[in-house]
């Protein structure tokens, strides 16, 4: 094995991990926006990754990942929230202002 062959190796194994954190934080988001809906009587439609930013603290610096949630209260108007994953944590659900539904 050449010096060339194990750096592509090691490439190719950092990038497989990072694709493995990726598709984590996205089961993530997507369980979370589900369980966020039910609880609050909302009605679930997508979730999709929308931005990644850096975000460093005072002991590490890592990636924020955000995604976009779509949802909606009658099956007519569609409205998108923001779900931000750091560190395999939710940090924040940034909701706007909804018309609930009327019983």
């Amino acid at each position: 094995m050449t010096l060339l062959d194990i750096l592509v190796l090691v490439s190719l194994i950092a990038l497989a991990g990072s694709f493995w954190q990726m598709r984590e934080y996205a089961e993530l988001a997507r369980l979370t926006g589900q369980q966020y809906c039910k609880k609050h009587q909302l009605i679930f439609v997508s979730i999709a990754r929308d931005t990644i930013h850096w975000r460093p603290t005072v002991t590490q610096k890592r990636f924020q990942f955000d995604y976009i949630m779509e949802f909606t209260t009658d099956n007519e108007r569609l409205y998108r929230g923001v779900i931000s994953v750091y560190k395999n944590k939710i940090v924040a659900i940034e909701l706007p202002a909804y018309r609930s539904v009327e019983e």
